[in-house]
Formats: structure tokens, C-alpha cells, sequence
């Protein structure tokens, strides 16, 4: 049997694919899409094939020759080109690439427009209109329950698919005050109040409003602000400040302490996660990593760890949440 922080679940926009929405290379594809169909987005085309030609080309050298981009790394390229003359590396580039120049301009203006657009079009690529298509994640729920403790539930993404199917009513902590709906890492200590359930979101909420006027705080919303507070397109994931920094401390102690780490949609992306997962595994050589998703194949390239420690789970998210997960599948995963 398992006992208390034993399980630790962690969940990526693979888990929420199956109630319809965009995973990174879905993105991709909604993204030329709409260069091909749309005049407003037009313009960025010849810009796009330049990034991803070079993003691509990278991929070559390190031996990758997959035909596709994420578009996470998408952003952080133009992100880092917007900067230009800020770029901590411009003192060492004898010259802009000329191609470059030509499309984008001696001002980049159109590469920050870009930018811009894309992560303005986030907000319609990672919400649902209707929720009941994730009531799969109720199941997260009645794992609680058999699992008879608090359960620590780590989300790389910004939708509301476990948010909207509490539908047993159980006590779902964020981290936001009642009140003031202000967040607040007291919120996690156990001696406020007891919860079934702490979700803590990563890379940030659709319902997340920062106000940098009043101390920089966070603060629930109830409709989608016009700018959600979200990490997006950066390779500085962990933020310096909260929730962010809170949230990576609270995934290292409680990864550390886990028996069995239960990932689900995660395509091991991103280097921080990546190097937490590591340390974990390399901490504790009997501790397993159960990684669920339809494809799986870049986890044991990423991790390198001990093959033993990763169990491989080629299955959807909804059919392992409603079909296969539950504590004693859990144990069975541990005698491998």
C-alpha cells in the first residue's frame, strides 16, 4: 500500500488532447493553416519558413531529422531575435543573416508582430468551449479516494479540464484565497484547511491575472483576462518569481520523495522539467517513472537514467484514466 506523498502526477497537453485540444505540433499545423487561409496572417509566412528552416537545421546537426517544430521553441526563437541589439549574445554575431534582414526588416518589427499574434491566438488553441469533453478527468478524483490521501496533481498546462470536472465535489486547492482571490503559498500548507486535491500549474492558468501595480500578485479570475499570466514560448521556465518559483521548489521535494512518478501527455520538452525528473530518479534508484502517452519514444532519450526506472504506457489519456488507472495498478508498476 502506499502511503502519504508516495504518488506524484504529472500531466502535459497530451493528457488533453483527447477532449479536443491542441497539442504543440496541432498548434503547428492550426498555425500554417491559418498563413495559408487567412489574409491577416499572410504576411508572416516567409518568416515562418526562415525560423523553422533554421530551427530544423539545428535539429540536423544534433542528429534529429524529425520534420517538425514545437511551437513553444517557435516563440522562443522570435523572442530572442525581437530583442536584437539586447540579445546577450549580439556582441559575439559579426552580422545579422541577410535573409533575415531582408524579411524581417532592419527593426524586426514584424518578428515582435508575429510574436504577438501567436501567443494571442494561444487563447483560443488551449480552451474548451465545453468541458464535459474532459470529464475523463474526473477519474483523477476517484483516484484520490482509493488512494486515501492527498494527492499532488503537477500541470504543464494552462486549460481548466480538472478545474471543471470536480464534479464529486471534492476539495481542489490552487492556492488562491477565498476572499481576496489573491494567490497565496499558505494555501498548500496542510494546517490550513484539508484538501483532497493540490493542483499546481506550472506554466501558469487561462484564469490567471497578474497585476504588477499591486505587488506584482496573481489573482483568480472568472472569465478568460485579455492577458492570461502564462509561460509560453521562453526557455527560462522557471520563472524567478511566484508561483512559478514556488511550484518548481514544491515538484523537486515532492518528485524527490515520490516512489512512483506518474506522468501523462508529457512529450519531455522541456530542459527544467527534464532535469528535475532526472535528479529524482538518479536520487532514489528503486523509484519508478510511469510515463503514459501515445507516443512515448523520446523519454528514454531525455532521461538517462537507468531503463529499469521508466515504464512505458503507449495508451490515450482518457482510456488509462478511465480503464487503467488505479492504486494497485500503481503497486503492480513498482515490482517491475
Amino acid at each position: 500500500m502506499f502511503r502519504e506523498n508516495e504518488i506524484v502526477i504529472m500531466i502535459g497537453a497530451g493528457c488533453s488532447a483527447d477532449a479536443g485540444l491542441s497539442t504543440s505540433k496541432k498548434m503547428v499545423d492550426q498555425l500554417e493553416n491559418l498563413m495559408e487561409t487567412k489574409p491577416a496572417w499572410r504576411k508572416y509566412k516567409e518568416l515562418y519558413n526562415y525560423i523553422k528552416s533554421s530551427l530544423l537545421y539545428v535539429k540536423g546537426i544534433r542528429g534529429n531529422f524529425e520534420n517538425n517544430i514545437d511551437i513553444e521553441r517557435l516563440v522562443s526563437a522570435l523572442g530572442e531575435l525581437e530583442k536584437k541589439e539586447n540579445c546577450i549574445l549580439y556582441p559575439f554575431i559579426g552580422n545579422w543573416n541577410t535573409k533575415l534582414l531582408e524579411i524581417a526588416g532592419y527593426d524586426f518589427g514584424i518578428i515582435s508582430e508575429f510574436r504577438g499574434k501567436i501567443v494571442d491566438q494561444l487563447k483560443t488553441w488551449v480552451q474548451l468551449k465545453d468541458y464535459d469533453k474532459a470529464s475523463y478527468y474526473a477519474k483523477f478524483f476517484d483516484f484520490q479516494e482509493a488512494y486515501n490521501y492527498v494527492l499532488r496533481v503537477f500541470s504543464l498546462n494552462y486549460d481548466l479540464c480538472l478545474e471543471k470536472n470536480n464534479v464529486g465535489g471534492k476539495h481542489l486547492e490552487r492556492g488562491f484565497d477565498p476572499a481576496s482571490r489573491i494567490w497565496d503559498s499558505r494555501r498548500f500548507y496542510p494546517a490550513v484547511e484539508e484538501q483532497d486535491l493540490y493542483l499546481y500549474k506550472l506554466h501558469g492558468s487561462l484564469d490567471w491575472e497578474r497585476d504588477e501595480h499591486r505587488g506584482n500578485i496573481v489573482r483568480e479570475v472568472d472569465n478568460i483576462p485579455e492577458v492570461p499570466d502564462l509561460i509560453f514560448g521562453t526557455d527560462f521556465k522557471l520563472y524567478y518569481i511566484d508561483p512559478y518559483l514556488y511550484y518548481a521548489s514544491e515538484f523537486r521535494k515532492y518528485s524527490l520523495e515520490a516512489k512512483i512518478i506518474l506522468i501523462i501527455g508529457y512529450g519531455f520538452n522541456d530542459e527544467h522539467i527534464n532535469s528535475i525528473l532526472k535528479q529524482a530518479l538518479s536520487y532514489d534508484g528503486e523509484k519508478k517513472l510511469y510515463v503514459v502517452d501515445v507516443s512515448t519514444d523520446s523519454v528514454r532519450r531525455e532521461l538517462a537514467v537507468r531503463p529499469e526506472q521508466i515504464i512505458l504506457e503507449k495508451i490515450g489519456a482518457k482510456d488509462f484514466l478511465e480503464n487503467v488507472l488505479s492504486t494497485k495498478g500503481l503497486e503492480s508498476v513498482l515490482k517491475k
